[in-house]
């Protein structure tokens, strides 16, 4: 198990307490993602394998999903909730978030950077690092970011954040990318409860055709 990230096993446990009007399921499988995708790098970095083909390809997948996520909070999410807050402590929140997503992002770039000159020994370093950064932010952005969104904008706030969030992912061609990889290594619950969010046609998509070319994509399992 990773010294950098929260397991799946803990992130659920704690998340059994965030119990809401809202359903934040879709962030979590998120954040899950991207937990999972900085474990596989690490683990194969550490074994040697951190510029390999099935590495670059994890990696690419990873870090245009985690630019999406990041991009959208920034856009509609955190502005959207400056304008309902007065209270300091949740102005203050939300500061954090801008301020985290303003160390973590930058290190895209470097992970990018030591990729294209075979750095084997910076990439090892700047994927643990943003995998600690990023894990640490997604739990406080679960803890306090999302019950304040709740708070303050309900269900109908999050729904207009959902929508954004895919548009941004590209109408049903980003729907073929993003749900494979989102829900590889979910449980058979959470795979159901996601799905069942989709229309009929979509799930159907997912289970003949999408599915099966990510499993085929040659990331890292």
């Amino acid at each position: 198990m990773s010294t950098y990230t929260e397991s799946h096993t803990d992130a659920w446990r704690r998340r059994a307490s965030l119990t809401g009007a809202v359903d934040f399921t879709m962030m979590y499988v998120a954040h899950d993602a991207f937990n999972r995708d900085l474990e596989r790098l690490i683990r194969a970095s550490e074994g040697g394998n951190g510029c390999s083909a099935g590495a670059i390809a994890t990696w690419r997948s990873l870090s245009k999903q985690l630019h999406t996520h990041h991009n959208t909070e920034d856009a509609a999410l955190w502005p959207r909730l400056y304008e309902a807050v007065t209270d300091p402590d949740e102005i203050q929140v939300l500061t954090d978030m801008e301020a985290e997503h303003g160390t973590l992002d930058p290190r895209l770039e470097q992970i990018e950077a030591a990729i294209e000159a075979g750095n084997a020994t910076a990439l090892d370093a700047e994927l643990k690092a943003l995998a600690k950064g990023l894990s640490e932010h997604m739990i406080h952005e679960e803890q306090a970011a999302l019950p304040l969104l709740e708070r303050r904008t309900g269900t109908a706030g999050w729904e207009s954040f959902s929508k954004e969030i895919r548009d941004q992912q590209g109408g049903v061609k980003g729907a073929a990318e993003y749900l494979p990889w989102v829900l590889d290594g979910a449980t058979d619950e959470t795979k159901a409860q996601v799905l069942n969010l989709l229309p009929a046609p979509a799930r159907l998509l997912y289970r003949r055709v999408w599915e099966k070319k990510y499993r085929n994509s040659g990331r890292l399992a």
